[in-house]
């Protein structure tokens, strides 16, 4: 007797290859056969009419401290994401020194948008190596887990607080090296830096990672070497203009010397270089020329983005909002106030060489309130608003927000025509992955877990074939990161699979919800058409309901 049989599915198995009708019989984690299956089994799935695939792999995720309240990983699990790729950008919680967990904590939640109350009511964590961390949450996870260690986290853990605002010596390279090295013989699924003039820790100081010298990063970047697996993630600091010479050169030396696959930021059309995404993707493509392998990903959810200015990391790249908006609550409130703040910024925002989000205030619209007096803003503009007052359009904004204590919610949607033409170009290149769902990061921002759903709702077929869509979602990551016997249905490999309804699948509303530690907020995509989300043979999911079941593995 099989423990789970599938019956008359439409199989897509994550190859690319194309479909075919079939059952799919699942025994001890394991797909067990594939054809026509006449046997008993403990439970029988009729899937006439349904999809079956490979669970989907999210190779961009955040959920390193989310995970210890949250073991499904949600809501990226909701839309069929069966293993998580965490720690990226730099940004892990390991290895840590006993004193340094809370500052570590306290930079995610600056840089990536985490509840400080959440975290410090949620996390479980007190410092350790790399292997400490992730032997803490083994067998009780609902999806399964691999991490990058961080750059960031290492050179806090060796350098300590000068890791914030100084070169490494080569001897605390070597000490770096030795880290990276434990972290991958405890299974580390590869390294993570990034060197982004946003990412500002708490403390109003850039985070470790980018104070690193080309040097240190090729140095750690070479450690993988020695183990012959793993990948690294990687975003340079002129990612919007399409990398510079420099950060070209650097990527180039990174591949090189580890020999591994590098992993780039999504390709974003950003109003400062609309073109850029253009730029990174003919780098990808003469680097492959080259016999290297770097990818970069596509989004396929709309990158809108809500924030406020209690929390919000999107203005770090101007000094005069980083200075600001890094100090505490009352300080914050009284610079945004200031004529001559407000004029340092208004300057800012109107210098062409920046790369400041000056489109924000012609197509922000204000998307939610606290106080009930403030209700008529709801849906409207701050251009709209601030010609109403006959004001300015940084005054309008700043005044708003202030009014309610800096927790106006304000929306920035993507410009429609020219995300359409950039994805329907990106979904069908070969060298770019699916991606930037950066789930559990940004809680208050956005939401990317929905872009399984939405590729494969939105984009298949007018762009992209289903078959080749599952594959982007499937086999294409677990290639890149060495993920063995997951991403495919076939006979042997463990049963991470999918079954839903193409008719009914989408992504469905974006709303707010009050569900983490301390009752902080975060914003969610629900899904519908899912009928069942399968994790190494057991159903985690079944109509979109958590059965319960946590059989989630660690990637080693």
């Amino acid at each position: 007797m099989f423990d789970l049989l599938i019956k008359g599915a439409r199989v897509v198995d994550g190859t690319g290859m194309p479909s075919f009708t079939a059952d799919v019989a699942v025994e001890q984690g394991r797909i067990a056969r594939i054809g026509r299956v006449d046997a008993d089994a403990a439970r029988v799935f009729d899937a006439d009419g349904l999809v079956l695939t490979p669970g989907f792999i999210d190779v961009h995720t955040h959920y390193d401290a989310q995970i210890d309240w949250d073991p499904t990983c949600s809501p990226s699990s909701w839309h069929g994401v069966t293993t998580v790729l965490t720690g990226n950008c730099g940004f892990t919680l390991a290895p840590a020194r006993v004193g340094d967990v809370a500052w570590l904590a306290r930079m995610l939640g600056r840089v990536e948008g985490m509840a400080p109350e959440a975290l410090a009511a949620g996390l479980r964590w007190n410092g350790g190596g790399f292997g400490d961390f992730w032997r803490r949450v083994e067998g009780r996870i609902g999806v399964n887990v691999g991490s990058y260690v961080g750059h960031s986290a290492i050179r806090r853990c060796v350098m300590g607080d000068d890791a914030s605002s100084r070169r490494a010596r080569a001897d605390e390279i070597v000490a770096m090296q030795a880290h990276v090295r434990q972290a991958m013989q405890d299974g580390a699924v590869g390294f993570s830096s990034s060197q982004l003039d946003i990412h500002v820790a708490h403390d109003g100081r850039e985070v470790p990672s980018n104070h690193a010298a080309p040097e240190e990063l090729i140095a750690l970047c070479a450690v993988l070497a020695e183990f012959g697996r793993g990948a690294i993630e990687f975003i340079p600091r002129s990612f919007v203009e399409g990398y510079d010479a420099a950060d070209r050169a650097l990527m180039r030396s990174m591949a090189r010397v580890s020999g591994r696959p590098l992993e780039l930021n999504t390709l974003t059309p950003l109003p400062a270089a609309p073109d850029g995404w253009r730029h990174s993707l003919r780098f990808a493509h003469e680097a492959s020329a080259e016999g290297l392998r770097i990818h970069p990903m596509f989004p396929t959810n709309r990158l809108n983005a809500h924030f406020a200015l209690d929390t919000t990391f999107l203005f770090d790249e101007m000094p005069s909002f980083r200075a600001t908006l890094t100090l505490p609550p009352d300080e914050r409130a009284h610079r945004l106030r200031d004529p001559a703040v407000r004029a340092q910024m208004r300057a800012e925002l109107a210098d062409p060489t920046g790369r400041a989000f000056v489109f924000i205030w012609q197509i922000c619209v204000v998307e939610a309130v606290r106080d009930a007096a403030n209700a008529a803003w709801v849906g409207r503009s701050v251009a709209e608003l601030a010609e109403e007052r006959g004001a300015d359009l940084l005054d309008t904004f700043l005044d708003m927000a202030l009014a309610e204590d800096l927790q106006t919610q304000f929306l920035v949607e993507a410009p429609g025509e020219v995300f359409e033409d950039m994805i329907t170009t990106l979904v069908r290149d070969p060298l770019v992955m699916a991606g930037s769902s950066d789930a559990g990061a940004h809680l208050l921002s956005f939401v990317g877990a929905d872009y399984t759903t939405r590729l494969l709702s939105e984009w298949v077929p007018r762009a992209i074939s289903l078959e080749a869509a599952v594959a982007r979602l499937t086999m294409f990551p677990a290639m890149i990161h060495g993920i063995t016997d997951r991403g495919v249905i076939r006979a042997g490999a463990h049963a991470d699979l999918v079954l839903f309804d193409p008719a009914r699948l989408r992504a469905g509303r974006t709303h707010l919800v009050r569900d983490f530690p301390a009752e902080s907020a975060r914003f969610v995509v629900e899904a519908e058409g899912y009928a069942a989300v399968i994790v190494n043979g057991q159903t985690l999911f079944e109509d979109g309901v958590h059965t319960g079941a946590l059989p989630g593995q660690l990637l080693r």
